[in-house]
């Protein structure tokens, strides 16, 4: 796999040079510190000290509206003897016309979990696995939006079962404008599937899992000059089957909502989920079938997150965060600090010309 990646990645240079086209390259690093306290869970409390880096390189065409990328995400815990680490291959193809508003990715694409919500991606599983391994389409207009992606996790084997998820989001907004004195109202919808199949070898016992999840949600927000803040609410609601047990849907629903605070260089998000236990075949199948943060196996989940942005420009930021999570039956508190450095050919083009660049323009911490 490493010798035929290593051979893609020269051809695309090679080509860049021959066809005269624009030789695209861009580099993402991580560096995090994770102090995480937990109290009455099966989930123990842990601390994680971690560096993530993805290096890209790829061939750019028709105005850069075509794209191929190749490269690796080299994920590696800080320990005594170095173990622990993770390189994971990248390569993808993507189509992005800006003034149409589409942009699709095909392939093994870096880095796209962290946009996911919890309901659907844990802290933990965008740490470790951030490729999404499929296909990731968008059509964004002025006030209408719509997305799908499919996320192909494990491929059937004899020993091994099929799991993947799609998922589609839709939603429509009044207005686009971020400017002060400025109100915006989005009506939006996301839905998704997560499916487990039999391995090769079809043992006794073994069948297809099902697992369907929906969020309806209604979000305001309002800006001022320096300062916005976000409110959301909306149902989370879930269906469950066990095909080779009962073959029966469960059903869970519960309110979802959250609201958000942002002013210069700090954020407040207080989220709260109360209704009906998620995640009803965890203890069978575990993060095979679901991805989703743990506590929303409660019937109460409150998080608190404050962050603050402690430097932040077109290629850096550096953040701290605190979360509170409570539940009926748990309640944990994170601590993290997190450095997220970015650059690609276009930001460096940038620098050496000694654009103006903005300071406060958000490049977000994946973590």
């Amino acid at each position: 796999m490493k010798s035929r990646l290593v051979a893609i990645l020269i051809a695309m240079m090679w080509l860049a040079v021959a066809s005269a086209q624009e030789l695209e390259w861009s580099v993402d690093m991580n560096a995090v510190f994770k102090n995480s306290e937990v109290e009455k869970s099966e989930t123990p409390g842990e601390t994680n000290i971690f560096t993530r880096i993805t290096p890209m390189i790829g061939v750019s065409m028709d105005s850069t509206r075509h794209r191929i990328m190749g490269g690796v995400t080299w994920y590696q815990p800080m320990n005594d003897h170095l173990h622990g680490y993770k390189v994971v291959p990248a390569l993808y193809y993507q189509y992005k016309d800006r003034r149409r508003g589409v942009d699709f990715k095909l392939g093994m694409i870096p880095n796209e979990r962290a946009s996911l919500p919890a309901y659907l991606c844990s802290d933990s599983v965008n740490r470790m696995s951030p490729n999404v391994n499929g296909l990731i389409v968008s059509l964004i207009k002025t006030h209408f939006f719509v997305g799908a992606m499919l996320d192909w996790r494990q491929i059937m084997t004899k020993h091994r079962r099929e799991a993947f998820m799609v998922l589609g989001d839709i939603g429509w907004r009044n207005s686009t404008t971020a400017n002060a004195g400025d109100n915006n109202i989005t009506i939006a919808s996301t839905i998704a599937y997560n499916h487990l199949a039999r391995s090769g070898a079809r043992p006794e016992g073994e069948g297809v899992v099902d697992n369907f999840i929906a969020n309806p949600r209604v979000m305001y927000t309002h800006w001022w000059r320096n300062a916005s803040i976000t409110v959301e609410a909306g149902m989370l609601l879930s269906c469950d089957r066990d095909r080779v047990g009962d073959d029966k849907w469960l059903t869970q629903a519960g309110f979802f909502g959250s609201a958000v605070g942002n002013w210069k260089w700090l954020t407040v998000r207080q989220g709260i989920y109360a209704g009906k236990r998620q995640m009803p075949l965890y203890e069978k199948y575990g993060s095979l079938l679901y991805q989703e943060q743990n506590f929303f196996r409660d019937k109460f989940y409150s998080r608190t997150d404050v962050s603050a942005t402690i430097f932040n420009t077109d290629y850096i930021n550096i953040s701290a965060q605190l979360s509170y999570h409570v539940t009926d039956r748990t309640s944990a508190f994170w601590q993290q600090l997190a450095v997220r450095f970015y650059l690609d050919r276009s930001l460096w083009r940038k620098y050496k010309k000694k654009e103006q660049r903005n300071f406060y323009s958000p490049l977000p911490s994946q973590f």
